[in-house]
């Protein structure tokens, strides 16, 4: 699922127009890939399970503390001490590539890692704090779909209102196709996560609407990934037990609660990369 971060960089607010504003979208490498550390065959991660990137430096140059802890140092052997401090501002990504491999990147099974990871970089000048902040990634090569994230709900748009303006970027791992699947909403073309809800309200946690889609695998050349970033506005249906919305069918005793979604701001990202 993707998650969404705020850097510790310093964005000068200007007197753009409010609304979101690209600030860069590529597809990178994922911790997932890297088995060369420690002979981890599955990937290198954090003690906490975290993934070791995307991660943001925080050092102000005024004590440890604003340290990020599991993203404090560099190597530079040309300083002494080495171990320099992340100052805020920098970040660790993976490297970002034009060509992947096609059967690294064909997620066959639902055992297969993810071969990269989709970084977004926007700047919200939006003003907006109170409405949903909500994002959808889509894969395609032609008319197919090799991944659709579904639309995801992130609550209230915490980045909205600041002052500097924040740099905000969305992140997922990802591979495309099947998973071995069949139907609407298989493999990576994700189902309903959290939804529909329980109350007519954001649950304050990260929900998934279904995009009712269905993948198939790649195939070799193009595939374009686009990216969509939306601020809206919800407003809630009561369903009854047996009914749906949005494609998912309630399955609760008690009522549960469909959502639209009125759009404010709305940003979309698009870029190609190559599947050899």
């Amino acid at each position: 699922m993707p998650r969404a971060a705020r850097p510790d960089g310093k964005v000068i607010h200007s007197n753009l127009a409010n609304g979101l504003y690209s600030a860069g979208a590529a597809f990178v490498g994922t911790p997932y890939s890297d088995s060369a550390i420690a002979g981890n065959s599955a990937g290198v991660f954090n003690a906490d399970t975290s993934e070791v990137w995307p991660c943001f430096g925080g050092y102000d140059g005024s004590t440890e503390s604003t340290e990020n802890a599991d993203c404090e140092y560099f190597e530079d052997t040309g300083y002494t001490p080495k171990s320099v401090p992340l100052p805020a501002g920098a970040a660790i990504l993976g490297t970002p590539s034009y060509t992947w491999s096609l059967a690294d990147c064909d997620a066959s099974a639902s055992t297969v890692n993810p071969c990269g990871q989709t970084n977004t970089w926007y700047e919200d000048d939006s003003n907006d704090s109170t409405d949903e902040l909500l994002y959808i990634i889509e894969v395609t090569q032609g008319t197919a779909v090799i991944a659709d994230s579904g639309t995801v709900d992130f609550g209230p748009n915490v980045y909205g209102g600041l002052s500097p303006a924040a740099d905000v970027v969305i992140y997922g791992d990802q591979n495309f196709g099947t998973m071995g699947e069949t139907g609407e909403n298989n493999g990576n073309c994700e189902a309903s996560f959290g939804y529909p809800l329980a109350t007519n309200a954001n649950p304050g946690s990260v929900y998934t609407v279904q995009a009712n889609k269905t993948c198939v695998a790649p195939v070799a050349g193009l595939a374009k990934l686009t990216a969509t970033t939306e601020i809206a506005s919800p407003a809630y249906t009561a369903l009854t037990r047996g009914t749906g919305g949005n494609g998912q069918t309630c399955t609760k005793t008690a009522p549960c609660y469909d959502v639209k979604y009125t759009v404010k701001y709305k940003l979309a990202q698009s870029w190609d990369i190559n599947l050899e």
